[in-house]
């Protein structure tokens, strides 16, 4: 193209062309966080916990507690010198004034030999050495093994079945032996009639009865009676009445009388009585034969 004024202006074609494209920078990456980076704070701050010192016997006040099972803790001397005061190996018990003591213990029983110790599964004898009974059947003696200085008690007691039939049992007590007595402290009746050759009691109580021939005086002696004497006699005969003449410890008198009221001297089989006695009678310990019956004995006495 001509330029017009005072010069030529050469103006240099351009050809069109289509803009370049727009491209963003790419930012660059965030640098990871290091071990040394701070850490990110929170809201609200977390607090690391203060250490819990360790509990010990000590911080709790048992320090002078352990965890001793019970079959292996010590025994305190206190408790040792009690118990070195009840019993020792000899089997001796400790009593007041640092005395000893023995004890005696048995079940003994009437068998088909007499009184025996009872020694066997179920009962064990503790301080005897032997047991007898009296020539006249009234009383049992028990032999100790060892000899005492002094009687502190001994208590002899029947069983349920000898109580039942009204039976009691005392003792006399010495250094090495327990007599043993028996008595029904509720008196006796027993049954006395003539058989025509004899007479007879039927509760055996009754152990003789006589007849004077001369005065007809009937005389039933039995066991010892206590004081104060007492009883009655009662006739069980169609032709007489029975008429109590005495009492006594032992015995018992009486007589038959007719109707005329005069004395039998002569028993017939009409002859025939009951006897009563009031108090405690003493028993002959054959009576305590009572199947599967038993006299408990238990006593202390000091050691020699």
């Amino acid at each position: 193209m001509a330029a017009t004024g005072g010069g030529l202006l050469a103006l240099t074609a351009v050809a069109a062309r289509p803009a370049a494209a727009t491209t963003l920078p790419t930012p660059p990456p965030e640098p990871l966080p290091s071990e040394t980076a701070e850490p990110v704070p929170t809201d609200p701050p977390v607090v690391a916990p203060e250490p819990v010192p360790a509990i010990t016997k000590a911080t709790i006040g048992l320090s002078e507690v352990d965890n001793t099972s019970d079959l292996n803790k010590p025994v305190s001397i206190a408790q040792q010198a009690a118990l070195d005061g009840k019993a020792d190996d000899s089997g001796l018990l400790r009593g007041i004034s640092g005395k000893s003591y023995r004890v005696v213990a048995c079940a003994i029983r009437n068998t088909s030999q007499g009184f025996q110790v009872i020694n066997d599964a179920a009962h064990t004898p503790v301080g005897v050495s032997s047991i007898t009974t009296a020539k006249d059947g009234m009383s049992v003696t028990i032999g100790l093994s060892f000899q005492g200085a002094s009687v502190s008690s001994v208590v002899a007691a029947p069983d349920e079945t000898l109580a039942a039939a009204g039976y009691v049992v005392g003792a006399s007590v010495g250094l090495g032996t327990i007599t043993l007595f028996a008595s029904q402290p509720g008196g006796f009746g027993d049954y006395v009639s003539w058989n025509g050759s004899r007479w007879v009691s039927l509760n055996g109580l009754i152990t003789s009865t006589t007849m004077n021939g001369t005065t007809g005086l009937v005389t039933c002696t039995h066991a010892n009676m206590s004081a104060p004497y007492g009883g009655s006699v009662t006739s069980r005969s169609l032709t007489k009445r029975a008429s109590m003449e005495g009492v006594s410890a032992t015995s018992t008198s009486l007589y038959l009388v007719d109707s005329a009221g005069k004395p039998v001297k002569t028993p017939t089989t009409d002859s025939r009585f009951w006897i009563t006695r009031t108090g405690a009678r003493r028993a002959g310990m054959a009576e305590l034969a009572k199947a599967g019956s038993n006299i408990w004995v238990y006593g202390m006495l000091e050691s020699d």
